[in-house]
């Protein structure tokens, strides 16, 4: 008798680990940069103006980040499956969604931008600098949106070096011309937004070099788009997603207007602060991305053992990483937050709140890694319960903290958000342990 092999060593996870946190850390690298070299434009407005820009697109891009994060779980069960229809299908329908958004986002850039400035209020220095950075990287949605679903494909593949060729190249291109057209050439905000449509074309490119094989199976994945079953568990799994962000959405512009509120300096310290917390939640994201694969290759193997060994995995780096960024963090705050200012008032105002640094790694960790179980297994509605719980908790602390402490007291409601982030969602392992996804698969004689 045989049986299905669901241990996973601590080599086997950091295998995939170290690429993807890697990769994924070159992300808030990228946002790290474009602060910095805003930051020594010698005007608080421009890294207000560039900050507010990004959240724009984040706001945008996070509500359709399901268009990654959903494709990693359905590529990886795809492949434990062992059937290429299936495989192939997982890519082809969420690559035609995400064409059909990113030109839909173009279309409506200009109601999408006054609508943002109705909620961001902001001083008229920073708006014109926002207006001109959106206006050119909005051109770039739809390369975005089919980028994360061939990045998202790719990783639910194990197709390592693929995935790090595609985001490590398009972010090291943008970090690359960031410096030449802003720091060397004098192109000012344009040129960090140009920059960036630079890397994303990269990106699309590699991706598209690594889908090769595709092509030759358009034919056979014609009929199984068209099968509504499968269609529905997509918009299922994904529609948990895309509430579960909305949170998040609705959280960050809770944050962002509330720092603009304070000034332009503050707003600027916050976004600052706001770049090391987004690298911090890059090194989990790796780790999530990790445990989704492999929490992927459990529900397609129908082995809750496997899944299992996956959580063990995820929680030991989980601590390991949420202690070693903390130490490191808390003697070279001052050093760090010197590298993305040269502004004297700036750096100042962000040293004043920098220690809130320390506790983020702390209480965020093991919500931002745990999560990528149940997207890896497309188990999703754990997900968005748990970020709605979290919500709540924000929206009273934010109530009741900021009119006393401040700026502090809005730190302080963003630590409790991510706080209940991990705490909302633990207590949903067993539900996902005997999900019906992971009804043991028969054994063979």
């Amino acid at each position: 008798m045989t049986v299905p092999n669901s241990y996973i060593s601590q080599r086997d996870y950091v295998r995939l680990l170290l690429p993807f946190v890697l990769a994924t850390a070159t992300q808030p690298l990228l946002g790290a940069v474009d602060t910095a070299v805003a930051g020594h434009l010698h005007s608080p407005a421009h890294i207000a103006g560039v900050a507010v820009g990004a959240v724009i697109f984040n706001t945008i891009y996070w509500l359709l980040g399901f268009l990654r994060v959903g494709v990693t779980g359905f590529s990886a069960q795809a492949q434990a499956g062992g059937q290429p229809d299936e495989i192939w299908a997982s890519f082809a329908l969420p690559c035609l969604l995400a064409a059909l958004l990113g030109g839909t986002i173009v279309l409506l850039q200009k109601p999408v931008f006054a609508a943002a400035m109705l909620v961001l209020k902001l001083e008229t220095d920073a708006r014109v600098v926002t207006a001109a950075y959106y206006g050119i990287l909005v051109w770039a949605a739809p390369l975005v949106l089919i980028n994360y679903v061939i990045l998202g494909w790719l990783m639910g593949q194990a197709r390592i070096r693929a995935a790090l060729t595609m985001q490590m190249g398009g972010n090291a291109l943008n970090i690359a011309l960031d410096i030449l057209l802003v720091l060397r050439g004098g192109f000012g905000v344009e040129g960090i937004a140009l920059a960036a449509c630079a890397g994303h074309i990269f990106s699309l490119l590699a991706g598209l070099y690594f889908l090769r094989p595709l092509l030759p199976r358009v034919d056979h994945v014609r009929e199984k788009l068209l099968q509504l079953d499968d269609l529905w568990r997509m918009v299922r799994v994904n529609g948990n997603l895309l509430l579960r962000t909305i949170c998040l959405l609705v959280q960050t512009n809770i944050f962002m207007a509330s720092s603009a509120s304070f000034g332009t300096l503050t707003l600027s310290a916050n976004a600052i602060l706001f770049q090391v917390m987004l690298c911090f939640s890059y090194v989990f994201e790796g780790i999530a991305n990790t445990s989704s694969v492999l929490a992927g290759r459990a529900a397609g193997s129908h082995c809750p053992d496997m899944l299992t060994r996956v959580r063990h995995c995820t929680l030991l780096w989980t601590i390991g990483s949420a202690l070693g960024m903390a130490a490191l963090y808390l003697p070279l705050r001052t050093s760090l937050l010197a590298l993305f200012t040269d502004l004297p008032d700036v750096l100042a105002t962000a040293a004043t709140y920098s220690l809130w640094g320390v506790l983020f790694p702390l209480c965020a960790g093991w919500g931002l890694t745990f999560y990528g179980l149940f997207t890896g297994a497309s188990v999703t509605r754990p997900v968005f319960l748990s970020t709605l719980c979290a919500l709540a908790a924000f929206v009273l602390a934010w109530a009741v903290a900021v009119p006393l402490w401040g700026n502090n007291g809005l730190w302080f409601a963003y630590t409790v958000f991510y706080l209940g982030r991990s705490v909302f969602l633990a207590p949903w392992w067993q539900f996902l342990r005997r999900a019906a996804t992971f009804a043991p698969r028969p054994v063979t004689a």
